[in-house]
């Protein structure tokens, strides 16, 4: 638990940390949050995390605190909780109001709260998880960072049921993402993934690996690749800024390739431990 969390101005012990039963986001999930990785003690990737807080805080008109605030605010935190390698968790909702409405009945200072939670960090290739497949249910606006994650968590609670680290979520017969991760396919060498738009939510670590993979020489395809290509897949592995990049030896009763970790997912696994260690000697 971390010992100190930041709440409307105010640093205080996480218990301490009150909200008003009023606010906007405990009524209604109206707000947003970022989670930003910190390898000894610097954060990864840090203004495309605060670029994407941006743009989720535009979407729902919620005023911004600004760049330099969200800089000084980090810094802080981890000062405070002496944090090297970590998730930095902000959220920001629309604040409180005196009553229950659907509509803000005005102008609201908005509710910005804070943490730190210690994150291990790994050096090796991950074992091949399982995954299994799922119908994406989620709303249409999944590329706002919304703290409404019911639907996630009703399809994270239905793929633990089966065995699988996450699920593989589809619309209309194609990939979108997962339930807190994103989702590449390599077939012949080549890197597929869903592109950029209302149905996922553009992971910097997918970003990132985009980058990586074209460094590399890999082809990238940003377009879905179909339900029914799956048994045909080389490779699979996710993305997220948690896991890093987790190769899928399995969706449900599918092998993918021959169950381990392909060459590919294998390099970008490398590539990616890669960028930790310079950015650590920076």
């Amino acid at each position: 638990m971390p010992e100190s969390v930041y709440l409307n101005g105010e640093w205080l012990a996480p218990e301490a940390a009150k909200v008003s039963v009023f606010d906007r986001g405990f009524l209604f999930a109206d707000g947003i949050y970022e989670v930003v990785p910190v390898y000894q003690g610097q954060p990864f990737l840090l203004e495309h995390h605060l670029a994407r807080l941006e743009r989720s805080l535009a979407a729902l008109a919620i005023e911004s605190a600004g760049q330099q605030f969200w800089l000084e605010l980090i810094d802080d935190l981890l000062a405070r909780n002496q944090s090297d390698n970590a998730l930095v968790y902000i959220q920001v909702t629309r604040g409180a109001e005196a009553k229950r409405s659907h509509l803000p009945q005005g102008p609201l200072a908005p509710t910005i709260f804070a943490s730190v939670s210690a994150m291990p960090v790994h050096w090796d290739v991950p074992a091949p998880a399982q995954a299994t497949l799922l119908e994406d249910i989620r709303w249409l606006r999944c590329d706002i960072k919304s703290i409404s994650l019911l639907g996630n968590i009703m399809l994270k609670q239905q793929a633990q049921a089966c065995g699988a680290l996450e699920p593989i979520l589809h619309r209309d017969g194609l990939i979108t993402e997962g339930a807190s991760s994103n989702y590449f396919a390599v077939k012949n060498g080549e890197l597929y993934t869903a592109p950029t738009d209302h149905l996922i939510l553009p992971g910097i670590t997918r970003m990132w690996v985009i980058e990586l993979a074209r460094e590399l020489g890999i082809p990238v395809h940003e377009q879905a690749f179909a339900v029914t290509d799956l048994a045909q897949l080389d490779e699979l592995f996710l993305t997220s800024s948690s896991r890093e990049v987790q190769p899928i030896g399995q969706i449900d009763d599918i092998i993918i390739g021959q169950g381990g970790c392909g060459k590919v997912t294998e390099q970008l696994v490398h590539a990616f431990h890669a960028s930790k260690r310079q950015l650590s000697a920076q």
